[in-house]
Formats: structure tokens, sequence, C-alpha cells
């Protein structure tokens, strides 16, 4: 028997599948209104709430159903939003009272509906969407002429266009789709007893959308769309079926702004969902995207839309052959089959027309092309160039200067002899620099025709006139106005070219450019300097970036662009600082999902905002300064998002970087306290071992002992016990001044007080070593805190006692520079090895080197001194004394005494 047990991955992926869409989408599926689509879900709600489930209504198309409307009784309603649009009252679903009310299911009715434009989503289903990504279970109701892959389908059957459609994604993601069905009969019997619409209404809707053959019809498509989702779904979720899939099909369908271009988008939408594959639109853009004109660049935006809408991926190619684009892409990207609307690829007037698909199978001939028909012979559809054949003024002035140098030119060579036909190729040259100077097509056919005529004019015989005697003129004239038109054609097709050429050279330079300087960036400030740069440069507008903290907005940074004036640059930034704009960033950081300008989200505000995801949250928000009336073109988004691809994986790595520091300098930590764990147990062991065996000698024989020893084992007791405080304190002033919490009081000190006070400390230690100090001048001030000083001093000089043998001399040496007092304080001893140098100043040591020996010392003292100088903007050294022994070294800022408050400091 064959094992059907989902494995590891198949269960994790459906686990995560499950995590991308917390709240569950029930739809409820008709084929027409009327069918009980509400009625049902109302009735679903109800078993719901039976069960325990907190139900709330949040919006329920009115209807005069009195069944329809009883089932909203018992349940609880959030009040709708009241809008004024135009002059007219409309009621929209509350999304915010939705969100602040959090329950378990809502009911949302007509999912397909278009929202009045000041509301937060232009269609409902965004507010679904919404309530989904927050965990929100959502109950709704959409006829089948509603999705938007059955459009073209629909509008075949009913010859009614839908306006208000839904992207296909909605149905395949939804968790239960329930059908209702109805005979047609019944329902046609429904709307005659006035159940659906009113009279006159519902008399009309029998004489079009409602007519049998168009019911039945519909309710095919919509048993049929439903048990394609549920097959779909199955075939990816079963392992056991996904084996037998043996190749993933992948279609190829060309997008333009051909005004029946989005049927073909749909056809291959839908044909890759009945082969359970996925498809790829391609987008070939030529130097005459720019010249289309507003109709033609909202047109196909749309298209853009429609196929991400329905679940496709659109791809940007600059290339000027069409046909080759869809080849070449199609070769490189394991495409299957391809789709293409049945047309011709139109040439120049020259050339002779040929089908796409013809040119199709001489590249790919061993790649399926599948034609959609086209009723109305309109799919190749060449869209309308602004000033495709038109010139300006200036223009006309361009070719005046450029003819009256030709004719002078001519004029010139005729009278000293060179023939007609050499004279010819001047104004054919002229006619080349006119292609390469001028703009537009026409003014290369009117150059030629120009050229003709003053040839004619001023050379033939009879000159000065429009006649020809010469038989043969008629064929030069022929002649000269072809090769004039065509070289002209030639030029301007390679200006055209060129022109795509540098385009792509630049916006791939942006991009590794972008790549570099982010790769170099050392700061978050600079990886946000660069990357916002760059994207003013790709764009030529203004950008915003608001650094977010924890989904909040801890920092806002406006990039100008030189594209503009300064005073329009401030205008755009003042705009930025409205509280609608920032409402809006708020929601992108929510909800992780561009929104703004050219989106169905806030598209009433002043520009287009995108999230900049990092490590799974929102670290930053890039607000562009983009204008309703243009948006940004597709092949610039596509840069635009991988730029900010790029953005983000340099701040995912910095946070990284950040982050492994972070783990090293805990890891350090660790060490060092395990170092200290143990230094401070063999340190504490000393001399306690050493105390507690003394008291328990003066306890067993204090009567046999004489005084003189008694008093050697008390100043050991002593000295021991004083060692262990002096270790104590050592370890909390480090502790406090490495944490911030030891207060620092800068005063002007005498410094010859502060060393007669540190050897107070020191004096009961001091029995078998010599010291002295020297200072010059006498009456030298020094700006410090006397506390942290002395000790310091203190720590320096124990040092020097406890690691030199008795006898030694130590020395305290101070001097005066201009602007500081330098300290010194040599001994005489065995000095330190260099190996111990580099390391002396630190807490403890890790490794081979162990300054904690069995005589005194957790090495703490001279770590405390290096703390406290650098808390005076100093540090200690050290260095040898000659012939033999150590040298500390420090320095503190110079102090005059003055009556005057805050002279104290040169």
């Amino acid at each position: 028997m064959e094992n059907t047990r989902p494995t590891p991955e198949t269960f994790l992926a459906r686990l995560q599948q499950e995590e991308q869409f917390v709240g569950k989408l029930k739809i409820f599926l008709g084929y027409a209104a009327g069918v009980g689509k509400t009625y049902a879900m109302l009735d679903a709600a109800h078993q719901a709430q039976k069960l325990g489930k907190d139900v709330v209504v949040g919006y329920v198309e009115p209807h005069p159903r009195p069944d329809t409307l009883a089932l909203l009784e018992g349940l609880e309603h959030i009040p709708t939003k009241k809008i004024i649009y135009k002059g007219k009252h409309f009621q929209e679903l509350d999304i915010d009272e939705v969100l602040k009310r959090k329950p378990e299911i809502v009911i949302i009715d007509e999912l397909a509906h278009t929202n009045v434009p000041t509301m937060r989503h232009k269609k409902r289903f965004g507010d679904v969407e919404e309530l989904l990504a927050k965990g929100i279970h959502v109950y709704t109701t959409v006829n089948i002429q509603h999705i938007e892959s059955l459009h073209d389908i629909v509008e075949e059957l009913t010859g009614i266009k839908v306006r208000e459609r839904i992207p296909d994604y909605l149905i395949d993601q939804a968790a239960q789709i329930k059908i209702v069905d109805i005979e047609p009969d019944e329902l046609i019997q429904r709307l005659q007893e006035g159940k659906i619409y009113v009279k006159q209404q519902a008399e009309k809707a029998l004489q079009s959308f409602f007519r049998k053959q168009n019911l039945v019809s519909l309710r095919e498509i919509a048993l049929r769309r439903a048990a394609d989702t549920i097959n779909y779904k199955q075939v990816n979720s079963d392992e056991s079926i996904k084996h037998h899939v043996q190749i993933e099909e992948h279609l190829l369908v060309g997008i333009s702004s051909s005004p029946t271009n989005a049927k073909v988008i749909r056809t291959t939408a839908r044909l890759a969902q009945a082969l359970h594959g996925k498809f790829t639109a391609l987008y070939v853009q030529n130097v005459q995207e720019h010249d289309r004109n507003n109709a033609n660049s909202e047109r196909l935006q749309q298209h853009i839309k429609l196929v991400e809408q329905l679940g496709g991926h659109v791809v940007i190619v600059q290339e000027d052959d069409v046909a080759a684009a869809l080849a070449n892409y199609a070769q490189i990207s394991g495409v299957t089959k391809l789709v293409i609307g049945r047309t011709s690829m139109r040439k120049k007037w020259w050339q002779p027309s040929t089908k796409i698909s013809d040119r199709l199978n001489e590249f790919v001939p061993n790649l399926a092309i599948h034609i959609v028909p086209d009723q109305e012979n309109e799919q190749f559809y060449f869209p309308k160039v602004k000033n495709k054949l038109s010139f300006e003024w200036l223009d006309l002035l361009k070719m005046a200067i450029v003819f009256g140098i030709v004719s002078v030119v001519g004029l010139y060579f005729y009278t000293i002899g060179v023939s007609e036909s050499n004279i010819i190729t001047i104004y054919i040259l002229g006619v080349l620099i006119l292609a390469i100077w001028s703009s537009g097509w026409m003014m290369s056919i009117i150059s030629s025709i120009i050229a003709v005529l003053l040839f004619n004019y001023l050379f033939t015989e009879p000159r000065f006139s429009f006649n020809a005697y010469h038989r043969d003129y008629p064929i030069t004239f022929v002649i000269m106005f072809l090769s004039g038109v065509i070289t002209s054609s030639l030029t301007k097709k390679i200006k055209e070219q060129t022109i795509v050429a540098v385009r792509k050279s630049y916006r791939m330079e942006v991009l590794l450019d972008t790549n570099r300087r982010l790769q170099h960036a050392k700061s978050i400030e600079e990886i946000i300097t660069e990357g916002m740069s760059q994207i003013v440069k790709l764009v030529e507008k203004p950008v915003q970036f608001f650094e977010i903290e924890n989904n909040l907005i801890v920092n806002s940074i406006f990039f100008r662009t030189e594209s503009i004036s300064s005073i329009e640059n401030k205008k755009i930034a003042s705009l930025f600082e409205n509280p609608n704009e920032h409402g809006v960033v708020s929601w992108v950081i929510n909800n992780k999902h561009v929104a703004g300008v050219s989106t169905d989200i806030f598209p009433e505000v002043n520009a287009y905002y995108l999230p900049v995801i990092s490590n799974g949250s929102v670290k930053g928000v890039i607000g562009i300064a983009l204008s309703k009336q243009a948006p940004l073109p597709a092949f610039e988004r596509n840069i635009l998002h991988a730029i900010i691809n790029d953005f983000s994986f340099a701040l995912d790595k910095w946070y990284l970087q950040k982050l492994n520091e972070e783990v090293a300098r805990e890891a350090e930590m660790e060490q060092m306290r395990a170092n200290l764990l143990r230094a401070v147990s063999h340190d504490l062991r000393t001399p306690l071992t050493a105390i507690s065996g003394n008291a328990d000698i003066l306890l067993s024989n204090a009567s046999q002992i004489r005084e003189d020893e008694k008093s050697i084992i008390y100043e050991d007791i002593y000295k021991n016990s004083k060692w262990l405080v002096q270790m104590v304190e050592n370890l909390l002033a480090v502790s406090k001044l490495e944490d911030g919490q030891f207060a620092i009081e800068m005063q002007l000190e005498l410094v010859e007080d502060i060393i007669q006070e540190s050897l107070t400390h020191v004096v009961r230690l001091n029995n078998r070593h010599e010291i002295s100090y020297h200072i010059e001048p006498e009456f030298l001030f020094a700006v410090m805190d006397a506390r942290l000083i002395i000790q310091v001093l203190i720590n320096i000089i124990d040092n020097a006692l406890t690691y030199t043998p008795s006898g030694s001399v130590i020395t305290i040496k101070v001097t005066e520079s201009e602007r500081f007092v330098h300290f010194s304080i040599a001994d005489d001893g065995p000095g330190i090895d260099d190996a111990i140098k580099t390391s002396l100043f630190e807490p403890f040591t890790t490794g081979k080197v162990q300054r904690s020996d069995s005589r005194r010392g957790l090495g703490l003292g001279l770590a405390l001194c290096q703390t406290i100088l650098k808390l005076h903007g100093s540090e200690i050294t050290v260095s040898d004394n000659r012939p033999k022994g150590t040298v500390f070294n420090f320095s503190l800022k110079k102090g005059i005494l003055s009556s005057k408050v805050g002279d104290d400091i040169c």
C-alpha cells in the first residue's frame, strides 16, 4: 500500500502557506444577482455564531427581500461610514471600526464593489485583504462575471461590459468557495416577481443580461471555475498528485498599449490556470515609449496592473524588434507556450507586412504558439506617437540654415565647373545633417522634397525655374528624393537605436553604481544617503526617506532633485510633512505594502510610498513625489524595485554585522566573566587563607606567642584584609565607571595636595621601599576629579610596592607644558616583560598571559586607572626605566587659578 502521509517538507510548506494569510476568506459565488448569495452568507454567519464564533456584519447591501432582512437580526452590526461625495450621500464599510472591534468573522457583501474615491482603498477587495492580513476571517459574495480573467467571455456572451472586477488570486487563495446555485428558470421567475429589481429595471434586465441562454452559460462558467479552483488547490497540495506533473507549463504573452491586449492577457491567464502553470508578460519598450500620448501610457499601465492581478509576472526589456525580443526571452526562460493576438507586423512603408506568428516560427520553430482570435481586428495596435509626423518651428529654422549653406556651396561649385552629380551629393549631405539635427520623421520627408526643388531651381536648365528641359532630370529628381528619404530614415533609425542603447546603459549603470556604493557604505547614514541619491537620479523626482524603529517614524530625510527649482523642492518637502501623508506612511509600515499615487490604496495623496523590509520588519519607507498624471514608467519602476532590493540587502547586511558584533561582544563578556570568576576565586583564597591561618595561630597558641611575634601576625592579617578591601573597591569602581553610574566632578586641584593624600593611604604598606616626589613648579594646578586621581596614584604606587623587591626606590615626578600637567611614577625594580605590556591595562587577560599571579591581585588596579584617565580625556602608558625598572605616565589638563568662574581650564 502506498504511503500517502505528507513529508515534513510538505507539512512545513502548508504551515507557511497558512501563515501567509492569517485570516481565511470564504466566498459565496453565484452566476447572477438574485441567486441567494447574501441569504446563504447570512445563514452561514448565524451557524458560525451558534458555534460560539464572534461574528459581526461589516457591510450588507440593502435588500428589499424580507427573508434576507430577517437574517440580519441577531447579528452585531458595525456602523457604516457615511460619506458625502460630489453632493451625494454614500455608505461604505468602515474598515477602521472593524479593525478596532477585531471580530473573529466579519460579513462583507459585494466583494467587487468600487469604493468612493475618498476611501483608503479604491476597491472593496482591498479592504478585505487588509482585514485578512490582520487575522480576521471574512465572509463575502461575488458573481462570476466580476472575475477578471472571465471578463472577455462574459462580455461576448451577454454583450455587457462589466466595470467592477476582482483579481483572480482572491478566488484562488480563498479558503472556501461555496457555490450558490438555482435553476435559471427559477431565477427568471424571481426577477419577474420583483424579488430582485423593481418592475421597470427587471423588464430591462430580462431583455439583456437575464436572457435564459445567458444565465445557462454563466451558470456553466461558474461551476467550471469553481471546479478548476478546487482541482488546482488539490494538485498543488497533494504530493502524490504533484509527482505525476512532469513539467510546469510556462506561458509567455506580449503586452502593449493596444486596446484589445487585455483580452490576450486574460486568455493567457485562463490557459495557465487550466494547465496548472504560470505565465509571464513581456513588454518590449522602444525609443518611442516616452513619446506616446497619455491615453496610451495609461492603457499600458492598466495592462501591466492586469497581469499582476491575474497572478502573472511582468518583464520589461528594451528592444526595437518585438518578435525577436519575444523569441529571445522564450528561449532563455524555459517558456513552453507563447500566446499572441491575430495580427501582422507593420513595417515601414517600403517593407512588406509580415505576420508575427510567421516570424516567431522562424525564431523558435519548436515552441507552441497560441493565437487569440480578434474579431475587432484591432489587436496589433500601433499607438499614435506624439510628434511622429510633426515638426517644430525651430526645425524650419535649422532647415533654412542648412539649405542656405548647401546652396551657397553648390553655387560656388557650379561656378568653378563641378558637375551636377557632385552637387546632388551636397544636397543629400544636407538632408543627412537635418535628419540628425532635427526631431520628427516629417522633417526628413520635407527636407528631401526641398532638396530636390532647390537643386531643380538653381542648377537645372532653365535655371531659376522649376521646369526641366532634359528628359533625364525627372529620373534624377526621383532618385535624389528616394536617396534623401532612405538615408535620412536610416540616420533616424540609428539615432533612435543609439538613444535606446544609451538609456539601457544609463539604467544598468545606475544599478551597478548603486550596488557598488551600497557595498562601500560603512554606516546606516551612508547606506540611506547612497540609496536615496540613486533613486533620485533614476526617477528625477524628490524623495523622502522615513526611518522606522519599532513601527514608529524616528527620523525623516528629504532628498532634493536638480531637475526642478529650489522653490519646487521646498514645496514638495512641505507636502511630505502633511499629517495625511504620515498617515499613509503608518499604513505602509503596518501592512508592509505599497500605497499612494498610481495604486489602489490612498490614490489621492501626493506621493508613491514603498516599504523597505529588512529581516521581516519595516526599517524604512520611501516616498517618491510622483504626479497623478505622470506615474512612474514601467521600466523605471522595475529598476526602482531592483534598487530597493539592493538597498534592503545592504540594510540586512548592516544589521547582521551589528548583530554579529553584539554576539561577539556578549561572548567576550561571558569569557571575561568566567576569567573574573576564576581570578576572584584564586585571589580571594590566598589572603583569606593567610588571614584564617594567622587567626587560628592566635586562637590556639596565644599564650605561647611573644608580643613581637603577635605584632607581625597582626600586621599580616591587616595587610591581607586591607588588600581584600582594596580589591573589592577596585571591582566596584570599575563596574560603576564603565556603566556610567559614577558622577565625575571636575575641579581645579593643587597637584601637591593630591600626591600627599595618596601617599597617606599607602604609608602602612611602605616599610621596605623609598618613596619620593618632585613637583616643578611647586604650585602646580590641574583639572581633575580629586577622588579618582588619588585612586589612580594609589593603584600605581601599590603596583610598584607589590612587584618590586624591598629597598626599591619609587619616584613621583610632575612637570608642566603649555596645556598639560605630566605625571611620571618610576621604580627601579625588575621591570615588566614586553609581552605583558600590551594587555597590562585590561581588567584581566585571557590566553597564555595571566597577570593574576599567586602573590596578589586581579590586575584591576591598572585597569581602573586607565578607565579613570579616559574619563579625564587622557590615558596611562608604560615604558622602561633606565637602567632598570618601569615608568608609568599620564597627563591632565593644566589649570590656572583665577577668580572668575569658568576660567580654570586652559
